[in-house]
C-alpha cells in the first residue's frame, strides 16, 4: 500500500539501497575518500548528536536518514550524494556488484550474532527472499548444523534447499500450529 510503517510514498521516489560506486566528487573537508575511489555505502546516515549515535548505537538514530526510505531517494540512479563517512573503500580484488552486497550481509551477519547462530546450533528463518538467504549462507559459515527455512513461496524455497538448507517448508492458510509441526515431522 506503499508505505512501511510511518513512512508513506505520497511522490514519485528513486529505489535502492544496497550500493557501491565509484566517487566522482568530494566535499571540501573530505578526507576519507577521493575522486576515482571505488567504495560501498551504509545506506543509514543518523544524526550524529543524539544519545543513541553518542553510546555508538547509531543504527537506532530516530532522525535516521536511509536511502529509499520516504521521503528519502534511493541510490539507484547514475550520480548520488552520500556522507563521506559512511563510505567505505573496497579492497581491488572486489566488484562493485559484491561492494553493493556488503549491506545486505551485514544484515546477515548481525542477525546472526544476535541470535548466536555458532558451531552446531539449529536455525529458523522465516523468509527465503534477498535477506533470507543471506541469513542462511551466514548461518552456514558460522557453523549451524540445521537451517531450516520457510516461505510462501515455493521457487523461493526450491532455491533455499540448493543454498544448503537442511530443510524448507512452504507456510500458507488453513492450518493450526500443530498442523504446520507435524508437517515438519
Amino acid at each position: 500500500h506503499g508505505d512501511i510503517g510511518d513512512f508513506i510514498v505520497k511522490a514519485p521516489m528513486v529505489l535502492g539501497h544496497e550500493a557501491a560506486g565509484v566517487v566522482a566528487k568530494v566535499g571540501e573537508g573530505v578526507a576519507n575518500v577521493k575522486e576515482g575511489d571505488r567504495v560501498a555505502i551504509e545506506p543509514g546516515v543518523p544524526c550524529r548528536a543524539c544519545q543513541y549515535c553518542k553510546t555508538g548505537v547509531y543504527n537506532l538514530c530516530p532522525k535516521m536518514e536511509f536511502c529509499a526510505t520516504p521521503p528519502i531517494h534511493g541510490n539507484l540512479c547514475r550520480y548520488y550524494v552520500h556522507a563521506a563517512d559512511f563510505c567505505y573503500k573496497l579492497p581491488d580484488n572486489m566488484t562493485l556488484e559484491e561492494g553493493a552486497l556488503m549491506e545486505p550481509l551485514a544484515v546477515g551477519v548481525h542477525a546472526c550474532r544476535r541470535a548466536g547462530v555458532s558451531l552446531g546450533k539449529k536455525v529458523l528463518i522465516c523468509g527465503a527472499g534477498p535477506i533470507g538467504l543471506v541469513n542462511l549462507l551466514t548461518a552456514q559459515a558460522m557453523g549451524a548444523s540445521e537451517i531450516v527455512i520457510t516461505d510462501i513461496v515455493d521457487s523461493r524455497l526450491e532455491v533455499a534447499k540448493s543454498m544448503g538448507a537442511t530443510h524448507t517448508y512452504k507456510v500458507g492458510g488453513g492450518k493450526t500450529a500443530e498442523e504446520m509441526a507435524e508437517d515438519m515431522a
